[in-house]
């Protein structure tokens, strides 16, 4: 018997979770699948409620959401016994469309009930992990602005409505990293440590990406010039955005950046000021995820 607890973020999603308890007692059956539910109330409390799933030995933890609530899920689900399952429930949906992971509750909880279980790595930022894309520069700046003026209004067109207006005024940046113990001075106008392929809604930013094989793409986007952009963003949906002459890609298993102020960063789209240098350092084989056959 596997004992499945649902985490759910009842904002993402509002009218189709109501349909995840029936649907689900429906499609895992009782004498395989011992479900519980529970319902986050504020920001961090995935996190909590997580935590004590671990705790408590739950098997299968499932995060029911968007990015965000993904993210705050697999803190304690990393290096544990238990495995986190997913039913999409955002406007990105990233880390779930790396997956192939269906929209649809029914059948994203029938990939649930295959049991198909994959090992992948995770990224340790300072302290904190994620799951699938972290970043800073440009796309840390439209994922802050989204977060706090679109909360209401979310979706693909909104994200870009909030590109348009931002591109002309942001600035490139000037940082200081530490890559295979060389420091390097780099200049960027968009830097993405990607674990998976994409920031989501299939828009692939580092399309030679493997979750399982130890290493993280570090995506760096050079000054793009505005005749470039309509070029740059559709290579990003047809695989080819490493392709880019405004793109470098460095895979590596860590990095630092040193940072003289506070720098905005993002990690699965939720934004993070970072007062000190920021190192980030793969976590092998860290997390065991419930995920379609291939």
């Amino acid at each position: 018997m596997k004992r499945v607890l649902f985490i759910v973020n009842p904002h993402s999603g509002k009218v189709r979770n109501k349909q995840l308890e029936p649907i689900a007692r429906e499609i895992l059956p009782s004498d395989r699948f011992s479900l519980e539910f529970v319902y986050t109330r504020f920001a961090g409390h995935a996190l909590e409620l997580s935590r004590v799933g671990v705790e408590k030995g739950f098997d299968i933890i499932v995060a029911v959401g968007g990015d965000g609530t993904i993210h705050e899920v697999a803190q304690s689900v990393i290096h544990s016994n238990s495995a986190l399952a997913i039913i999409p429930m955002g406007s990105g949906n990233g880390f779930a469309r790396f997956f192939s992971i269906p929209s649809s509750i029914k059948r994203a909880l029938k990939v649930i009930a295959e049991e198909h279980e994959l090992v992948i790595d995770t990224v340790l930022c300072n302290s904190e992990y994620f799951v699938n894309v972290a970043g800073f520069g440009f796309d840390a700046e439209i994922g802050n602005i989204f977060d706090k003026d679109c909360a209401d209004s979310r979706g693909g067109l909104n994200y870009v409505k909030v590109i348009i207006e931002e591109y002309f005024t942001y600035p490139q940046q000037k940082c200081r990293f530490k890559i295979n113990g060389v420091e390097q001075e780099k200049m960027f106008f968009m830097a993405t440590v990607a674990n998976s392929n994409q920031w989501g809604l299939n828009a692939k930013v580092a399309p030679e990406a493997d979750i399982t094989d130890g290493k993280f793409e570090l995506v760096l986007v050079k000054e793009l010039p505005v005749f470039d952009v309509i070029p740059a963003t559709l290579r990003l949906f047809l695989n080819s955005f490493n392709n880019s002459r405004h793109v470098e890609t460095l895979h590596l298993e860590e990095f630092t950046i040193f940072n003289t102020k506070p720098r905005l960063m993002h990690m699965d789209g939720e934004p993070r000021m970072c007062a000190t240098d920021i190192t980030f350092k793969i976590q092998k084989h860290s997390l065991k995820c419930i995920v379609p056959k291939v």
